[in-house]
C-alpha cells in the first residue's frame, strides 16, 4: 500500500511540475511584443525593379535618399489592442502631428495589415528584432507594379 501511495504521489508531483512549467511565448506574442510600444523610424527604403521616381531620366532604387528631410524622422508607434499612431518627427512636413489607424498580424504573423484614413496597406514581414523591423510590399508607381522594401529602426 505504501509503495502504491509513493507511486501516486510521484505521479502527482510530476504532473504538477509539468502543468506549472512556464509556457514559451507563441511566435505571434513575440512579434506583437516587439512591435508594441516602440517608436519605429524608417532607416532604409528601396524599390525593385528600379524606376525613375524623381523624373530625372535615371532609374532609382534608393527611395529613402529621395525623401524630403521632413519625412526622414517620422515614426510609427504600435499599441496593444491593434491601434497605431504615426507621428512627424522634429522636422515637420505639415502642421498635422499624427495620424491614427489600426493594425493586425496575419499569415502566421508573417504579414501585417495597417488601416488608416487613406485605406489599407499590407506588407510581408521579412525580419523583426528588438531594434529592427524590415518588411516589403507591392505598390503601383507610374503604371508599374514594384516591390518596396522598408527597414525601420527603434528610436
Amino acid at each position: 500500500m505504501k509503495k502504491m501511495l509513493f507511486t501516486l504521489m510521484g505521479i502527482a508531483v510530476m504532473a504538477a511540475a509539468v502543468s506549472c512549467k512556464k509556457k514559451k511565448d507563441e511566435p505571434a506574442a513575440q512579434v506583437s511584443k516587439m512591435l508594441i510600444g516602440t517608436k519605429w523610424k524608417v532607416s532604409a527604403q528601396t524599390v525593385s525593379p528600379a524606376i525613375d521616381l524623381n523624373g530625372d531620366g535615371q532609374a532609382d532604387t534608393d527611395v529613402f535618399a529621395l525623401q524630403p528631410a521632413c519625412s526622414k524622422d517620422d515614426y510609427l508607434v504600435f499599441s496593444e489592442g491593434g491601434a497605431f499612431q504615426f507621428y512627424e518627427g522634429a522636422v515637420k512636413c505639415t502642421e498635422e502631428n499624427h495620424t491614427a489607424g489600426t493594425w493586425v498580424l496575419f499569415n502566421n504573423d508573417k504579414s501585417i495589415r495597417i488601416t488608416d484614413e487613406d485605406g489599407t496597406f499590407e506588407a510581408q514581414i521579412l525580419s523583426i528584432s528588438s531594434g529592427t523591423l524590415s518588411y516589403k510590399f507591392n505598390e503601383e508607381i507610374n503604371g508599374q507594379t514594384v516591390t518596396i522594401t522598408e527597414t525601420r529602426v527603434k528610436l
